[in-house]
């Protein structure tokens, strides 16, 4: 059901251009952000034209599979996939470390709490792309300044969540390990660190989705010697190549949703699921 009325709104979209015919500088039709879409991918297509005898018309696919893969590997949105993912992994990477550090703190030791959590909170609501200045006066354009804004953007969020998550483990939990024996680092290793998993992985789940809006916002403004996505969204806003900005965000939107869906969402169901915890999206 839901594919239909996606299928019957870009249709109805696709018509709306044809029948009133305005300039794809100003909105483009879906038609026109396929061939954006196709054309970074190194297939040159044409159809946005008019409809015509033959259309489309200039269509260049080449015809043996091995050269087509290869011009698509080699293709600007690919590389630019690549170069992104790259920066995710080493940078949210780090966040995870640093935000996982910072709940931890919190959650044992009250007055580290009430001394990190409001500044946590704070720096949570901040935008990411408020640390950009920060990191071209430090770091300047380079790699180390896209990595810094996207650390800086989802570490604090991270911290908040671990740490929450870590307050709703039953204080039943650590009588029951002292109990049976467990002590110190035992007590952490056995019962209160695989108590908080489920607050680990809704913290990772959350903190994606503030990584990769960091991510974006940083690439969109800081133009390193690699180029992802953010990059080729500037690159179509210079242009004046408004399809082409539409086409990279819709390819920003589906990233973020299939990591979400195929990935985060799945670990937490499990994690839940495993401890007992029903209700989990």
């Amino acid at each position: 059901m839901r594919a239909l009325i996606w299928v019957l709104l870009l249709t109805t979209w696709e018509a709306a251009y044809r029948i009133v015919h305005w300039h794809s500088y100003i909105f483009p039709a879906p038609s026109h952000v396929l061939d954006s879409m196709l054309g970074m991918l190194g297939i040159d297509t044409g159809f946005g034209e008019d409809l015509h005898k033959g259309w489309p018309a200039a269509v260049d696919v080449p015809v043996h599979h091995h050269s087509l893969l290869m011009r698509i590997v080699r293709s600007p949105l690919i590389s630019a996939n690549f170069v992104s993912a790259w920066r995710l992994v080493v940078g949210f990477s780090i966040s995870i470390i640093l935000g996982t550090v910072i709940g931890v703190l919190m959650w044992r030791w009250t007055p580290f709490d009430e001394l990190l959590r409001p500044l946590c909170l704070g720096l949570q609501t901040l935008p990411s792309v408020c640390w950009v200045p920060l990191a071209i006066l430090v770091f300047g354009l380079n790699e180390i300044g896209i990595l810094f804004v996207l650390v800086m953007g989802s570490t604090f969020g991270m911290a908040v969540s671990m740490r929450d998550g870590l307050k709703a483990v039953p204080p039943l939990y650590r009588r029951a390990g002292l109990m049976m024996g467990a002590r110190k680092w035992r007590l952490y290793r056995f019962v209160l660190f695989p108590a908080g998993l489920p607050a680990l992985a809704s913290s990772l789940r959350q903190g994606f989705s503030f990584a990769w809006r960091s991510l974006m916002g940083a690439e969109l403004i800081l133009v390193a010697d690699h180029q992802g996505l953010g990059f080729l969204l500037k690159t179509g806003e210079d242009n004046s190549e408004i399809s082409q900005v539409v086409a990279v965000m819709i390819v920003m939107v589906i990233i973020g949703m299939l990591a979400d869906r195929l990935a985060f969402a799945p670990l937490e169901r499990r994690v839940h699921a495993r401890f007992g915890l029903g209700g989990a999206n």
